[in-house]
């Protein structure tokens, strides 16, 4: 039995090479179908609809850049949305206001989840360019969110079906409180701040807000919400007076309408008119004509094969204008899925040294997030501007904290008005469990050699000698930013401490007091890096995160089956992401390695 058991076991070695050979020359196989399949579907080409509308679908997360590297994620998960790529909608907008064959664009919003204000601004002026060169605008509808709304407004005509719903509300910034219910379960929270106004760590400590915060907080959204309303009366003709006493009255307006939202919004001025599916179908046909292909639709063209279908341009100078994106939370390491590290800063060295780069925009959507790594990065920064290469900032939904230190010392720094931005503050907490573990019974003991070895149980209360630690760190730290900000603005630091203390203010407010030179988005802010370089012909060419080859080659592949996101999967996709899955991480930021944070959590929660 004994000498039966070698051959037994080779032969079975043999056996599993043999599969594996087998199924890796099958994955080979299906890859190139794939690529063969792509590249068939590629080969026709994209027509534009004559007299067509653009027809722009909002409903997934809008972000500043593409993820990477994941070119399977639309494939694996079948109930997600890719997220859609802010400069992409702009530029699909941007085309078809220059278009002769465009004559509009409809919004569908149904789905839209909502996005940052300095977003809703930036694809609401896209869309009043599109107007000013005499394209009609149209939303049809089944139910608006208030974000959506805001979009919505901007339209020539905005339907509303009959069955549909919509509610305007106003801005609401109310966090959970945990200090009551942590001192109920025994558990210590340790905190150390620099800044009157640096609320973030305010939920772990009490049951309300503080009056620094809730004055903070009574600035931002009413300031937000005054873009908001401004945007909308201008959009609708109505009277701002008009407009605030409906959203007073709303409950009593609507009981009066029968608990019809619809009817509510046509008799409030907010949409034009009560059409079914159907009925609207037939006004855009009116409009733009009948699809030859499917007889029940107008003529139109997605946003993303329409992006796709315009013509490269060619670059007619050497000199770039390098676009850099910080999107996601500061921490240390390689960053990547909603991190800023590591990476970012390879990027900028590239860009450091790429004799073709004459100027670099970074363009910031960051709540901030750990001292260190954001100091690497505006360090990298300053060592571009050392090359003699102007660094612009450009500001999204959100600069703040972090966000706003890489930002400090650039040579420029535009935001949106209703860009986030400020809280310049530090702070760091630990968690003791000691009190909640001795009601349990459990308890430690043990020895050490020096005073501070045993500082990292968490069994044990914050000794005295680690806080005097922390504490040295953070006020390093924000005297650190004191400086930054004092260097970068032409600030002393009596100045930058009126506008500091953690304190958050809008891109609009953050302009006023100089923490940025103007307001603008990311177009304005490549002319303004070119007019810094003194360089008039130039090529914009977007850093990214490298991908490897094989994702690169899996991207093509994707992009040329379906070029439009809302084009149902093929069902070989369906067939891939049942057999194989997917695999999903959660990422999130290290405090411990982060150590001293610059970090405003809530930042980026207020939306409509």
């Amino acid at each position: 039995m004994s000498e039966a058991n070698p051959g037994l076991w080779s032969r079975f070695n043999r056996g599993l090479e043999g599969l594996r050979r087998v199924l890796g020359n099958l994955a080979f196989l299906g890859l190139l179908g794939l690529v063969v399949l792509g590249l068939m579907q590629g080969d026709g080409g994209v027509d534009v609809p004559e007299g067509g509308a653009l027809r722009l679908t909002l409903d997934a997360p809008i972000v500043e850049a593409p993820p990477q590297p994941d070119p399977l994620a639309t494939l694996f998960d079948e109930g997600a949305r890719a997220p859609l790529v802010l400069s992409d909608l702009l530029d699909a907008l941007a085309y078809a206001a220059e278009d002769p064959r465009i004559a509009g664009v409809v919004l569908e919003l149904d789905a839209f989840p909502g996005a940052g204000f300095a977003t809703l601004e930036a694809l609401g002026e896209a869309l009043l360019q599109v107007k000013a060169a005499g394209k009609r605008v149209v939303t049809r509808s089944e139910g608006l969110s208030q974000g959506a709304y805001y979009l919505a407004s901007f339209s020539d005509e905005l339907y509303l079906d009959p069955a549909g719903d919509l509610w305007l509300r106003g801005l609401a910034s109310e966090p959970l409180y945990f200090g009551e219910a942590l001192q109920r379960l025994k558990i210590a929270v340790e905190v150390i701040k620099a800044g009157r106004y640096k609320s973030a760590v305010e939920p772990l400590l009490r049951r309300d807000m503080s009056p620094e915060a809730r004055e903070a907080e009574t600035a931002l959204v009413t300031g937000l919400w005054a873009r908001y309303a401004s945007a909308v009366v201008a959009n609708r003709s109505m009277d701002e007076a008009q407009f605030e006493r409906l959203l007073r009255e709303w409950p009593e307006r609507l009981r009066a309408a029968g608990g019809d939202g619809a009817r509510l919004a046509l008799e409030a001025g907010l949409v034009d008119e009560l059409l079914p599916r159907e009925a609207t179908v037939d006004r855009l046909k009116h409009y733009f004509g009948v699809d030859p292909d499917q007889e029940q639709s107008y003529r139109q063209i997605g946003w993303a094969p329409y992006l796709a279908a315009q013509p490269e341009k060619l670059s007619e100078t050497a000199d770039v204008i390098a676009v850099l994106v910080a999107e996601g939370t500061i921490a240390p390491g390689s960053g990547g899925d909603g991190l800023v590290g590591d990476q970012l800063v390879a990027q900028i060295d590239d860009a450091r040294y790429d004799d073709r780069v004459k100027a670099v925009v970074l363009r910031v959507n960051s709540p901030g997030g750990a001292a260190s790594q954001s100091e690497q990065i505006r360090r990298a920064l300053a060592l571009v501007q050392s090359r003699g290469k102007p660094v612009v900032i450009s500001m999204g939904d959100v600069a703040a904290s972090g966000g706003y230190w890489i930002a400090s010392t650039a040579d420029y720094i535009l935001a949106a008005p209703g860009t986030i931005t400020g809280s310049i503050g530090a702070f760091a907490l630990t968690a003791t469990f000691e009190q909640s573990a001795a009601a349990l019974g459990v308890t430690t003991d043990g020895v050490k050699t020096h005073p501070l070895a045993n500082a990292g149980n968490p069994f044990r209360p914050l000794a005295p000698g680690l806080r005097s630690m922390i504490q040295g760190g953070i006020e390093h730290t924000y005297e650190t930013f004191r400086i930054r900000v004092a260097e970068g603005r032409g600030l002393t630091l009596d100045e930058v401490d009126e506008r500091a203390e953690g304190r958050v203010w809008t891109g609009q407010a953050a302009h006023a007091l100089g923490l940025v030179d103007a307001l603008g988005g990311l177009d304005a802010a490549v002319a303004k890096a070119a007019e810094l370089a003194e360089v008039e012909a130039y090529t914009v060419e977007r850093f990214e995160p490298p991908r490897s080859p094989f994702e690169q080659l899996l991207g093509v592949v994707l992009e040329s089956v379906s070029l439009d996101p809302l084009s149902p999967r093929p069902a070989w996709g369906r067939w891939l992401a049942t057999t194989f899955g997917a695999a999903q991480q959660a990422v999130a930021l290290d405090y411990r390695s982060a150590g001293v944070l610059i970090w405003c959590p809530r930042c980026d929660a207020l939306a409509p």
